[in-house]
C-alpha cells in the first residue's frame, strides 16, 4: 500500500465516483470547486463499488486545509445509523471537520443478508484497510484536506476496526489519532476458549510509528463486548484495561494511569497515560454497549445515560493531535 505521507514523490492513480482519475503528487483538492455543497452530504462509491458518505461542514473553504474524521458503524448497522449515533455532523459537536462515513460489507450468510461487518471480525473476509485507503485517496484528491489531521472513530465492530487501523503499518502513519467506542477487539489468532485469557492475551499489532494517540470508551454494563474480556464468536476478546495498557507500552508509557472521576456518572473514570496520549474512559457501571451520551440515542434508549457525551470528548481529543513530521515516522 502506498501512503501519501510516506511517498511524496510517488504518483498514485486514483479513480473514484467523486470524479475522474487524479495523480496525487502532493496534489490535493485545495482550490478546486468541491463536488459537495458545504453543509451537506453526498453518497459516493469507490472503483470497487464500496459505498461511503462525505459531509462537508458549512465552514468548508477550498483554500483552507480542513481536518477529516473517518467514522465506522457497528456490525449489522449502516452509514445512516452511524450518522444518527455519533452526531459528528451536528454543529453542536463539530463545525470544522469533514466527516466520512464508510459502509461495511454484508456478510455472506443467506440467513442474515443484512449483517454488515468489518475486517478483523471472525470470518470476515473484507479488505477494509484497502477500502479505507482508497476512500482517503479519493477524498483528499477532491477536497482540501489537512493530511496531518486525519482521524478515525467507530462503534463496536467498527471500533475494533479502528484499533486495527492504529496497528496497521501504513494506516497508522496516515491517521493521526484514533477513538474507538465500545470496541470489539477480536483476536482471531486465539480461537480456542481454553487458550483465551482476556487479562493477559497479547493484542497483535504492527503499528508503523510510535506515540500513537488513542482514546477508547467502554461501559461496565456492556454485555455484548464485555469490559473484562470474553471468548466470543470463536475469538478471544481482551480485557479492555489490558488492551489500553498494551497501547501505553507501545507508546513507551510506563507506570500506572492517572485516574479522574467523571462527574454525573455511575463510577465513571478516565484513565490517562502520558498526559492523555493513551486514554481509556470507563463510561460508568450503568453504560452498556453504547455510544455514551447524556441524551437518548439509538443505543441507550434513554435508559442508560452517561455523564458525558463521547462525541464531545472525541472532538476535543482530535483537535489536539496531528501527525508528526515525516522524519519522525520512519
Amino acid at each position: 500500500m502506498l501512503s501519501l505521507l510516506l511517498t511524496p514523490l510517488a504518483l498514485v492513480l486514483v479513480t473514484s465516483s467523486i470524479g475522474s482519475a487524479h495523480y496525487l503528487e502532493h496534489q490535493t483538492g485545495c482550490k478546486l470547486v468541491p463536488p459537495i455543497t458545504p453543509g451537506n452530504f453526498k453518497n459516493l462509491t469507490t472503483s470497487n463499488s464500496r459505498t461511503y458518505r462525505v459531509w462537508l461542514p458549512a465552514s468548508y473553504a477550498s483554500n483552507k486545509k480542513t481536518p477529516l474524521i473517518l467514522s465506522y458503524h457497528g456490525a449489522n448497522r449502516d452509514i445512516s445509523h452511524q450518522v444518527a449515533l455519533d452526531k459528528l455532523t451536528d454543529p453542536f459537536f463539530n463545525q470544522d471537520h469533514i466527516v466520512v462515513y464508510l459502509q461495511g460489507n454484508a456478510k455472506d450468510d443467506p440467513e442474515r443478508p443484512e449483517h454488515t461487518e468489518w475486517e478483523g471480525a471472525p470470518d470476515c473476509k473484507s479488505d477494509d484497510i484497502k477500502f479505507t485507503s482508497d476512500v482517503l485517496d479519493a477524498v483528499t484528491g477532491e477536497l482540501c484536506v489537512d493530511e496531518k489531521r486525519i482521524f478515525a472513530t467507530g462503534k463496536s465492530q467498527g471500533g475494533g476496526f479502528v484499533g486495527r487501523l492504529a496497528c496497521d503499518p501504513d494506516m497508522s502513519r496516515r491517521i493521526a489519532a484514533f477513538a474507538p467506542v465500545s470496541g470489539a477487539y477480536y483476536i482471531k489468532e486465539v480461537d480456542k476458549e481454553s487458550e483465551c485469557h482476556p487479562e493477559i492475551v497479547q493484542v497483535p499489532c504492527d503499528a508503523g510509528r510510535a506515540n500513537i494517540p488513542i482514546m477508547a470508551f467502554h461501559g461496565g454494563a456492556d454485555h455484548t463486548i464485555e469490559y473484562h474480556g470474553d471468548f466470543r464468536s470463536n475469538a478471544c476478546l481482551p480485557d479492555v484495561s489490558s488492551w489500553a495498557r498494551q497501547w501505553a507500552l507501545r507508546d513507551s508509557l510506563i507506570g500506572t494511569p492517572v485516574n479522574s472521576s467523571i462527574a454525573k456518572s455511575e463510577n465513571g473514570v478516565a484513565m490517562s497515560y502520558g498526559d492523555g496520549l493513551v486514554t481509556l474512559v470507563y463510561d460508568g457501571d450503568n453504560v452498556g454497549h453504547d455510544w455514551p451520551s447524556t441524551e437518548e440515542n439509538a443505543d441507550n434508549e434513554g435508559l442508560r445515560l452517561a455523564g458525558f457525551n463521547a462525541s464531545t470528548q472525541i472532538m476535543e481529543f482530535f483537535r489536539g493531535r496531528k501527525l508528526p513530521a515525516l522524519s519522525s515516522l520512519v
